[in-house]
Formats: C-alpha cells, structure tokens, sequence
C-alpha cells in the first residue's frame, strides 16, 4: 500500500475569488502529490503570478511561487493510501503530463461550463480538479468524471486522512513533514 496526498487551497488571486464566489466552497483549487514532504505538487493554473494567460500545466509547493504571495490562504493536506497498481498507473499517467508539460493549457472554458452544469472536454486543457481526477480514475474506487470534478469533491474521499488543515503560513512555519 502506498499514499498520495491531495491538497486542497484558496489562494488570494481574483480568479479563484471569482471561482468562490459561485462554489461558496472553502477551497477552490487542488494540486496531488506523491511524496509527503510535498516539494513537489501538481496541478494546472497558472506559471506566473501576473499573468492568468501564461497557464497550464505546473508544479508547484506551498513555500515557493504563488504560495509565497498568498501566505494566510487555506490549505488542506490530506493522504489516500492506494494499492502499488494504483500508484504506478497514476505515476505513469502523471510522467505523461510531465513529459508534455508545454503541450498542455488551463481550460477555462471548462470551468465557465461546469458553473451551468456542463462537462466540457477539451484535447491538451485542463483545470485543476480536473486534472487531479484524471490521475484519481486510476483508482478502483473513484468514480467521477473530471470534467464534473470540483476541489471541494476530493474532501469526500472515504478512506482519506487529514493531516493539515490551516493556513499556508502555518504549514511553513511548522515545517510540517507528512511523512508519518
């Protein structure tokens, strides 16, 4: 048995202000990890903080990038053991996005379709929830539809443990390692 980690966040930015405004959600972005320190996470939005056009696929932690600016956002961490065949698939569709991170571009469009109930599937664009449900479809019990998945549906995972729940800056400051 193996873990990923999923977190969950409401950063400062007036898109994700905007995303609020209609989910009424607490968290309104989702990024997954493989490891429990957490340097490295994965998502979709966006590659410079100024720019929303500059987007797509990213990596990103909570000390560094966008984080940095936003350091009373909420997050929430939590881990989701998955069976080896699990994490290697979702590993092997993870190095795909990698290896074609350039290819890939936030879907907006996506997220204006979701607000009227609609899934919109567009070749190379995602957003972040959509993304992370893609990986999460190689999970035997996950059965949701990325294009339909918000951040807010992770936080219903049955078999997750919570292992943060606060602000960025409290995560930092504790020097918060997940790995247990």
């Amino acid at each position: 048995m193996k873990k990923i980690y999923i977190i969950l966040s409401q950063s400062g930015t007036l898109f994700s202000k905007a995303i609020r405004c209609y989910t009424k959600d607490p968290y309104n972005h989702a990024s997954i990890a493989f490891d429990g320190n957490l340097n490295v996470m994965y998502s979709f939005g966006r590659k410079k903080r100024y720019n929303m056009l500059n987007n797509g696929f990213i990596e990103e932690n909570l000390s560094h990038g966008l984080y940095s600016f936003f350091p009373n956002a909420r997050c929430c961490i939590f881990e989701v053991p998955v069976t080896d065949e699990e994490y290697d698939a979702m590993y092997q569709v993870l190095s795909h996005f990698c290896y074609h991170a350039e290819n890939y571009r936030y879907n907006f469009m996506g997220v204006v379709t979701y607000a009227f109930g609609k899934g919109l599937k567009r070749k190379d664009h995602y957003f972040c929830s959509q993304f992370v449900s893609q990986l999460m479809g190689e999970v035997e019990s996950w059965n949701y539809i990325p294009e339909l998945t918000k951040p807010m549906d992770f936080y219903y995972i049955k078999n997750k443990r919570i292992i943060f729940e606060g602000t960025i800056k409290e995560f930092n400051e504790l020097q918060y390692d997940i790995i247990t």
